[in-house]
């Protein structure tokens, strides 16, 4: 038998933790390319803002696609977004939990993407798993505890869904309905 390497077994884990979520998946729709295009403000490269994901996942020790992924779920890359419960910038940060992570300007996007990165690693630490954490991110981490998962609201599980599915676009170029495990796809070659 071959060995794997272990940066595949790492991919290979990750995606059946997302496949755990197909259930939740059921409804939401294949991406569409340039779907999630970044609209950032005048005067702010798209490269910039990836290299303020790039420096926030590094430093949090986050997966950059996965910070890149809630960012184009949450606002679409518009730095100036405003939800309609009030939540603001890139990574849609609520009034209250920017003041407690200590963010003075939530439409900073450097700032605001900071803060988004060290609010989610909060929550992956705190559930262990990164689709309680994004459940959390989105609900509130009371919401997850009470259901003792992902709680049942529509919002919240289509949004896990799609920040799993977004991610999964990101780290592997292919939607995760579409997506299947061939020797040829894990960089393996192929049996004769």
């Amino acid at each position: 038998m071959r060995t794997i390497k272990r940066p595949l077994l790492f991919v290979l884990a990750a995606l059946v933790c997302l496949l755990m979520a197909l259930p939740c998946l059921a409804a939401e729709k294949e991406h569409v390319p340039g779907e999630f295009e970044f609209r950032i403000p005048k005067g702010i490269a798209d490269a910039q803002v990836k290299l303020w994901i790039q420096k926030a996942a590094t430093k949090y020790g986050i997966d950059r696609f996965l910070l890149q992924a809630l960012v184009e779920v949450e606002s679409g890359g518009d730095a100036q977004a405003v939800s309609p419960k009030g939540a603001q910038g890139l990574t849609q940060i609520m009034p209250g939990t920017a003041q407690d992570l200590g963010l003075k300007d939530a439409f900073d996007p450097a700032a605001n993407i900071d803060a988004g990165c060290r609010y989610l690693k909060e929550q992956i630490k705190a559930f262990g798993d990164v689709r309680l954490a994004l459940a959390a991110y989105n609900a509130g981490p009371e919401a997850v505890r009470r259901s003792a998962g992902i709680p049942p609201i529509p919002e919240t599980q289509k949004y896990v869904a799609s920040v799993a599915n977004r991610y999964i676009v990101l780290k592997t170029g292919k939607n995760l309905f579409s997506f299947s495990a061939s020797a040829q796809d894990l960089g393996e070659k192929p049996k004769k």
